[in-house]
């Protein structure tokens, strides 16, 4: 997967914050850093990047009219003092709105929407080699941070996700990963997929479930604990689809 070529236009000290982070990810390359718009004007005009980190209010000039000086637009991340400064708009080109102080758990939450937005491209097969046996389909995935790299997560292989401190565990049918993210924003890019939460830590995938009690509910082998507040929800869903079966 080729890396992503990241270029930061905004104030030195949060530049270079965005730097440390951008050089703690391996699947980001941080091409160049730029503290005034016509700076960074200039270097978009003769070259070309993937993902660009702009303040929303630059110096004599706001982020969307920078915006639409750019002969090529790439994907955008704002960067803000305040969340109310932007409002998320039609526009698929930006991907989310970063608030200063910003920390590397929403610095990473934002790179996972570039990957929604923007998954890697497939390798072209070379029409002169041997056809290959296709490997079998694995059904619809997302990418997550596991480590320092982006990887893809099978949603049909995923059995329940954990979310411990700041971080969260996802066991699937073959291992198990760490991402470096929030219960809450794991949530989101499971929803509508068949999963539900079962405990303020736990959510599982339905599909999965073999047997619960009003108590806990039984992923393969895993025996996970249902608490009150999801008890009667958990039940209703489990119900219904043993009326569908």
């Amino acid at each position: 997967m080729s890396r992503i070529k990241c270029l930061i236009i905004d104030e030195p000290y949060a530049s270079s914050v965005l730097e440390s982070y951008i050089g703690e990810v391996d699947s980001l390359e941080h091409v160049g850093t730029f503290y005034h718009a016509i700076d960074g004007l200039m270097y978009l005009q003769q070259n070309k990047i993937d993902l660009l980190f702009l303040d929303i209010m630059l110096p004599k000039v706001t982020g969307e009219a920078f915006l639409k000086l750019l002969p090529c637009r790439p994907r955008v991340i704002f960067l803000s003092e305040k969340k109310k400064r932007w409002r998320r708009s039609d526009d698929d080109y930006i991907l989310d709105c970063l608030v200063k102080p910003i920390t590397f758990e929403s610095f990473l939450a934002s790179i996972d929407c570039y990957f929604a937005a923007v998954p890697p491209p497939v390798m072209k097969r070379n029409s002169s080699t041997r056809r290959k046996r296709s490997a079998p389909d694995r059904g619809p995935f997302i990418y997550l941070f596991s480590g320092r790299s982006a990887v893809k997560v099978y949603v049909n292989e995923v059995l329940y996700v954990e979310g411990v401190k700041k971080y969260t565990k996802i066991k699937t049918t073959e291992k198990e990963m760490i991402v470096y993210q929030g219960l809450t924003a794991i949530e989101e890019r499971f929803a509508g997929r068949g999963f539900m939460r079962v405990h303020r830590s736990l959510i599982v995938a339905i599909n999965k479930i073999t047997a619960f009690t009003e108590h806990t509910v039984e992923v393969a082998t895993h025996i996970l604990p249902v608490s009150a507040p999801y008890r009667r929800q958990v039940a209703r869903v489990i119900r219904a689809g043993l009326r569908n079966v």
